[in-house]
């Protein structure tokens, strides 16, 4: 997967757990301004600079984030006694 289909993938997951990408990044320990550079943009055709342990630690929040959603969607389906 290049860069830019893997930032598109960060922020397909982020937007379908409802997380903003500000957060999603402040909780990787990566700079927002960070992420945003790495999209394309007029003043920025052809980024670079993604690295590794960065995109890694977006990942592992987002599974995170994921697995939190599901076990808190879990627990709404659970009968509370009276």
């Amino acid at each position: 997967m290049d860069q830019q289909s893997t930032i598109r993938d960060i922020e397909r997951r982020a937007k379908a757990a409802r997380v903003p990408i500000a957060q999603l990044c402040r909780r990787a320990g990566v700079h927002p301004t960070t992420f945003f550079r790495w999209r394309r943009g007029p003043k920025n055709p052809d980024p670079v600079g993604a690295n590794f342990h960065s995109i890694e630690a977006l990942y592992r929040e987002l599974d995170k984030i994921e697995a939190e959603d599901a076990k808190r969607l879990a627990g709404r389906g659970k009968a509370v006694a009276a």
